[in-house]
Parts: structure tokens; C-alpha cells; sequence
């Protein structure tokens, strides 16, 4: 190294260039672990953690920028070509640093840590959805009155709600994320969807329908002796228009049968639906 780097290194750290960048680098990466924990928990967004990353990209280039250019007196921020050679600096404590850095390390490690013990979570939005339904309505059930209707119930039909709404949507993948792996759907006058391509398929025949406006409501609720199947049973309206453009207005029931998953979670395992009009009634639809 010859004498006119070794002079801009110790300028740099003259000017506590360096700490500022590892002061800086150990706080964004608390900064990144609290929000890796906390804005899943708020479903955030993906676009916020990535414009979150950016700012602490923008502002590790304007601390270094400062660090080089300004200093700290006790008459507040200074550029450093202008101090005189008596102007008090105040110095930064070598244990104190220390302390501090190792400190938010510690911090920053524990919540990685933390990340990393537990179940992973989704990493799809159509499968975190379901899941944050069936948490949230635990907790809710939980603190409500036990006399008044048995927690899963509850769940079940806050789940079901959701779908519905999903639906009403028209939002194809939060629709499909509710059912299981291996559930089957009984369409009325069609095939049966037995795999996820043949279900996805249903749904996004019925989702692209013209003038669609589905929705369904929970009506009973039936827990198995296990308590790890139920039924759910309940109503539905369909209005969309045919080939010709001609409104169709279909009402009927339908059946879900569902399962608690491995993790917790509740997934429909069979659904079924059919109309209550009559077969020759032209206002019939062959999907819920």
C-alpha cells in the first residue's frame, strides 16, 4: 500500500468512516429481522419489503456521505474542512461501541434464529390466507363465550365465509387455496375434479363467466367424533349471463366436507353443490 492510500484509509477512520458503516449495517440488519417478523404477520405486501430494502440501500450511501463530509460538535453538525485544530470532536468510547454493536447483533441473530425454529410459512399468498383465517378465528373464538357455539364451528364458518368472498373476487388462486391436496369436486351435470389441474380448471371456467356474481353462506356446521373432520352445509346464489348474453339467476345448496391438516389448518377435502330449480327450468347452472 503505498502512502497516499495509507493516508485516505486513516482519513477514513479519522473521520469514524468505518463505524459509521458497521453501526449502520448491524442496525439495518435488525431493521430487516424485525420486519421479516413482523410484516408477514400483517400480510404486507411484498412490494413493502423490497421498497423497505432499497431505503436502507439509499441510506447506507448518504450515512457514509455524511459520516466523510460532517462531524458532530457540541455546536451541532460541522463540515470537516471547516473545523479548526482545537475544535472538541467527541470520541467514540472503543467499549461502549463495542457494546452497542455486539448488543444489536445479539438482537438481530435471536430474531433470525427465531425465523429459523419455526413451522415455515407459506409462500404463496393463496395458502397464507386460509391459515391466518383459521388463527384468527381461534383466537376469536377462544375469547368468546363457551355456552354460545363450539370454537371449530366458529371457525369453519369464518373460513367458509372467506372462500366465498375470495370467489366473489374472482380471485382464482385464493379460491383454490382453501381445498386440500387431494380433494375431489362434484360439480352437478359435468366431471368431477379429482386432481388440481381438473379443479383448477372449474374454477377458472366459472371465474371467466360473463356477468358473474357468485356468493354462499354457512348454514350448519357438523364436527366429527374426532374433531378432525366436519361438514359444512349451506346456500348459494349464481347470477352470470349465457352464450346469447341472457342473464341466468341459479340458487341451490351445497356440501363441503373438511379436514384438519397436518399444521393445524383446515382444507376442504369434497364439495359438492346442485341447484334447487328444476332441470328444465332454463335459469339452471351446472356450477356453483
Amino acid at each position: 500500500m503505498n502512502e497516499r492510500e495509507s493516508s485516505f484509509f486513516a482519513e477514513l477512520k479519522r473521520r469514524n468512516v468505518f463505524r459509521v458503516a458497521l453501526t449502520y449495517a448491524v442496525v439495518a440488519w435488525l431493521l430487516i429481522e424485525v420486519a421479516a417478523v413482523l410484516l408477514p404477520m400483517l400480510n404486507a405486501p411484498r412490494w413493502i419489503i423490497t421498497a423497505f430494502l432499497v431505503l436502507l440501500a439509499l441510506g447506507f450511501a448518504v450515512a457514509l456521505f455524511i459520516s466523510w463530509a460532517f462531524e458532530m460538535t457540541p455546536e451541532g453538525l460541522k463540515r470537516t474542512e471547516e473545523l479548526s485544530p482545537d475544535e472538541v470532536i467527541p470520541y467514540w468510547s472503543r467499549r461502549k461501541f463495542a457494546r452497542f454493536i455486539i448488543g444489536m447483533a445479539v438482537i438481530a441473530f435471536g430474531l433470525s434464529a427465531y425465523q429459523l425454529l419455526l413451522p415455515k410459512r407459506a409462500a404463496t399468498v393463496s395458502r397464507s390466507a386460509p391459515d391466518s383465517i383459521s388463527a384468527q378465528s381461534t383466537a376469536g373464538s377462544q375469547s368468546g363465550n363457551a355456552g354460545d357455539t363450539h370454537p371449530v364451528e366458529r371457525i369453519l364458518r369464518d373460513i367458509d365465509t372467506q372462500w366465498s368472498t375470495a370467489a366473489a373476487a374472482k380471485d382464482l388462486e385464493q379460491t383454490l387455496a382453501y381445498y386440500s391436496d387431494d380433494a375431489i369436486v362434484l360439480p352437478p351435470n359435468a366431471t368431477s375434479g379429482t386432481t388440481k389441474e381438473a379443479i383448477r380448471n372449474i374454477w377458472k371456467d366459472l371465474l371467466a363467466s360473463p356477468g358473474l356474481v357468485i356468493t354462499w353462506k354457512p348454514a350448519r356446521v357438523q364436527l366429527g367424533k374426532s374433531g378432525e373432520m366436519a361438514w359444512v352445509s349451506g346456500v348459494y346464489e349464481l347470477k352470470m349471463n349465457d352464450t346469447t348474453g341472457k342473464p341466468i339467476n341459479d340458487r341451490g345448496k351445497y356440501l363441503e366436507v373438511w379436514e384438519k391438516q397436518s399444521g393445524g389448518n383446515w382444507r376442504c377435502v369434497a364439495d359438492m353443490w346442485n341447484s334447487d330449480l328444476t332441470a328444465s327450468a332454463p335459469g339452471s347452472a351446472d356450477k356453483r
